[in-house]
């Protein structure tokens, strides 16, 4: 690549290393003349030498509310980028040059983005964190994709992993179609039902879940028996509750993308003594659910999860995510949100632009994004990333599964680990 002829896959080992062939075979074309260093391997000297001293800050652009009623809500989710900054700067920063946070405060509105990538460019940043939500991914998209500035925001509509659509925006984890197909196959494959009801949300993730649930339960040759969108300012739940019932609904799909709406879902439910298999977002993994509804009304509950973040009886946690989730457990704000925490996007984009930008030994763009999008196999803290260019979605079903929501009680989910189904 270091020609800008071609393109060089990116594979990495099972412990998310770049593989040692490859490295020796960049480092050659890219003319870096390892040492031979007694005690150091060929890999270790250059890391040594390419991030030995701290040199001029590498400014990311971090976009998240910090004003407004969104930015307590939203902080939580920006704990995992916190981490990883730490953790790179600790380890002499990327190629040498330490991260420096530029914070932008986009109210959490999608009409601030335009003003937001304006001051990137003002400021010639390169990499960016955030926005986080659909609807601010898309209008930020707008600036930054021309820009040519390389993005990790917080959504997981399937367009935002679109490679064609959005080229230089990376969405390090899974989509909305992965995820409507696994909570789908759970209540069809594994507990046999085929009378499905599905509760959404009236908004932009809802209908693109939706739109993957119905997709697969087509391939399935199974039609919805009743679909309930209801608004995210809804009160009472008990009309679309006794809907998706008398419909015969057997196992529910249950798209609600925060905690008042599931509450009161569970609720009406609870109410009419209906609690047929549930399956739903990962939103209702947070503890919170479990102090405003009866753990035993949820015993048939599960969310969507990343198995990394899992356990079963014979597969106990890894122990980098528990080192993970022992930092999580140091900020405040994350007490009682750490799924949504380490679900965000950010530690993995972060530790795996460092790898490649050392790698390619460049903070070229047009370098950076062509490395990205031959990366497989690459073990992140969620799980294992791929990419092409076309597909910027990294992760798969194989790292997908459905868990408890009630697991949050064992002891082993540290708040942030939850049983698999």
């Amino acid at each position: 690549m270091a020609n800008h002829q071609g393109a060089r896959s990116f594979s990495f080992t099972a412990d998310g290393q770049l593989a040692r062939r490859q490295f020796l075979a960049t480092a050659a074309q890219l003319g870096l003349g390892l040492p031979a260093l007694s005690g150091l391997g060929a890999m270790d000297a250059w890391a040594q030498s390419a991030t030995g001293s701290r040199g001029t800050p590498l400014t990311i652009g971090w976009i998240r509310p910090v004003t407004g009623l969104l930015a307590p809500s939203f902080f939580p989710l920006f704990i995992g980028g916190l981490i990883a900054v730490d953790e790179i700067n600790a380890a002499g920063g990327i190629m040498g040059r330490p991260i420096e946070r530029l914070e932008l405060d986009d109210e959490g509105s999608p009409a601030k983005q335009p003003e937001i990538v304006s001051r990137l460019q003002d400021k010639n940043v390169s990499f960016v964190v955030g926005p986080n939500g659909s609807s601010q991914a898309l209008a930020s998209f707008a600036g930054t994709m021309p820009a040519k500035i390389i993005q990790a925001a917080g959504a997981i509509a399937t367009t935002v992993g679109d490679g064609n659509l959005y080229p230089y925006n990376y969405q390090c984890g899974y989509n909305t179609e992965l995820q409507g197909q696994l909570a789908t196959q759970f209540l069809v494959k594994k507990l046999g039902m085929t009378k499905i009801g599905i509760l959404v949300e009236s908004t932009a993730y809802g209908d693109q879940v939706l739109m993957g649930s119905r997709n697969e339960l087509e391939r399935l040759g199974i039609k919805p028996v009743s679909v309930q969108s209801y608004p995210v300012n809804a009160t009472d739940f008990n009309g679309y509750i006794t809907n998706l019932r008398n419909a015969g609904t057997e196992g529910l799909l249950a798209w609600v993308g925060n905690i008042p709406n599931a509450a009161l879902a569970f609720t009406a439910m609870a109410n009419q003594k209906w609690a047929p298999p549930t399956t739903g977002h990962y939103v209702l993994f947070l503890q919170q659910l479990l102090t405003l509804i009866p753990a035993e009304a949820l015993t048939n509950v599960y969310g969507t999860m990343f198995k990394n973040l899992t356990w079963t009886d014979t597969e106990k946690i890894g122990d980098r995510q528990i080192r993970y989730a022992q930092k999580v457990a140091t900020y405040k704000e994350a007490k009682g949100l750490e799924v949504v925490v380490a679900s965000a996007p950010w530690y993995d984009f972060l530790h795996l632009l460092k790898t490649v930008i050392e790698a390619e030994k460049t903070f070229d763009t047009a370098r950076i994004k062509r490395a990205l999008d031959t990366v497989t196999g690459y073990q992140g803290m969620l799980g294992t990333y791929s990419f092409t260019s076309a597909r910027h979605t990294g992760i798969g079903l194989d790292d997908m599964v459905m868990a408890s929501v009630v697991s949050a009680t064992d002891p082993k989910a540290m708040g942030l680990f939850r049983k698999r189904a």
